[in-house]
């Protein structure tokens, strides 16, 4: 550009002296011209710089918001390599841009996605329509950590209209999903109690009836005799559906914890103990290591007793019978928090499972052996204390649940 200005200027400028020469037909001296050539070289020469600078600046300022804004933006070639990768990106994922800087975008996929296509369907949206917008999907940071994402991606070009690349840009949306999850939540928990309470009125009366009666015929038999054990199951049957419901009842009540000083290992040790006796024809080892750098922290010793016996009776179920089951139960100091750990050598859990344990209602155990709420009401009371849940787990391996409460 500054070639072909000064140029344009060299030929404008042969003109102009033409005109001179005609108009004031030798009253001007050459060393008149020279100065107004002089001059007119130091016009174009500042005209020219303050283009320049100003094409700098506009530069400058458009290169400032790519780089330095919040949300990731990242370019890719025609060949799916990183390019671009502003602060923004660095933020959300962990990589440096030296470290992404020419490596494959499916990197950033988590392998699930990848299996299910999603990185072939976004190139072939690109590829038809040249862009797509808000598309939200899940992403995967350096250190493994999944975000939620809106992404929105289209086609750069060049001067000629040619590809040139692709743009994305990428917004973190991972509080947004987590907060309308939690409302759907307890706008589940209140239809759900709205429901159960209408339920467990309307069953009440029949079942204490049922068993009332089952009860009474009872007390005439003994083990062995005629309709004994017709009897007994009725009984039996009608308690495992009044449990039931009390649970449900329970999970959809909100939690109002009675938070008082207490000792996570002295509540692991009296689960531990407790916990031999739900073994039934089991070889099950019971192991703790608890360390003594655990102290005392504000909780409500209750609920937790119930969610750390609920955890340590799923582990036993899940051990075959056909083999030495060992479940141990440890706890530890990590990064400013209490890390309690559950784990089980028992049949584990699937990848395609994984994902919805903590849902309510949702059960592996099979029709009749559980309500599906053990471990919902387990996330419910660590959220509600601060702490997070999280499960790691190989099938036929076995599964560790960890529990991480504020060391407060």
């Amino acid at each position: 550009m500054e070639h072909m200005v000064h140029s344009e200027s060299e030929k404008h400028k042969s003109e102009l002296f033409d005109i001179f020469r005609k108009k004031f037909e030798g009253r001007l001296e050459q060393t008149d011209l020279d100065f107004i050539s002089c001059a007119f070289n130091r016009y174009i020469h500042e005209m020219v710089k303050l283009m320049k600078d100003g094409k700098s600046a506009h530069e400058k300022f458009f290169s400032d918001i790519i780089i330095n804004s919040i949300d990731a933006i990242i370019g890719f070639d025609n060949d799916s390599k990183v390019f671009l990768w502003n602060k923004g990106a660095e933020t959300l994922f962990g990589w440096k841009k030296e470290e992404i800087q020419g490596r494959d975008f499916g990197i950033l996929i988590p392998r699930k996605l990848l299996i299910n296509g999603e990185k072939q369907y976004m190139l072939n949206e690109i590829k038809t329509k040249g862009y797509f917008a808000n598309y939200e999907t899940e992403r995967i940071t350096k250190s493994g950590d999944l975000k939620n994402v809106s992404i929105s991606r289209f086609v750069i070009y060049d001067d000629k209209g040619t590809s040139i690349g692709n743009v994305g840009i990428v917004r973190d949306i991972t509080k947004e999903k987590q907060l309308e999850k939690e409302l759907r939540e307890k706008e589940n928990l209140a239809l759900i109690g709205q429901v159960v309470s209408s339920i467990a009125h309307n069953l009440s009366n029949p079942l204490n009836i049922i068993s009332g009666n089952a009860d009474y015929l009872l007390l005439d038999k003994k083990d062995g005799d005629e309709g004994y054990e017709e009897l007994k199951t009725i009984v039996d049957e009608a308690v495992r559906i009044t449990k039931s419901i009390r649970q449900i009842l329970n999970f959809a009540k909100p939690l109002a914890p009675m938070r008082e000083a207490c000792n996570l290992n002295d509540i692991l040790d009296e689960v531990a103990r407790k916990s031999k006796y739900l073994a039934g024809n089991k070889t099950i080892d019971i192991k703790t290591n608890l360390s003594k750098g655990v102290k005392e922290t504000k909780i409500d010793k209750e609920l937790f007793n119930d969610v750390f016996f609920n955890l340590v009776n799923n582990a036993i179920q899940a051990i075959p019978p056909d083999i030495k089951g060992i479940v141990k139960i440890t706890s530890q100091i990590k990064d400013n928090f209490i890390l309690t750990e559950i784990t089980d050598n028992g049949s584990g859990i699937s990848e395609e499972v994984i994902g919805n344990i903590f849902k309510p209602f949702f059960s592996t155990k099979g029709y009749g052996k559980g309500t599906g709420l053990g471990l919902a009401f387990a996330e419910r009371v660590v959220k509600e204390h601060g702490g997070k849940i999280e499960v790691v787990s190989k099938k036929e391996k076995g599964t560790t649940l960890r529990i991480f409460l504020p060391e407060r």
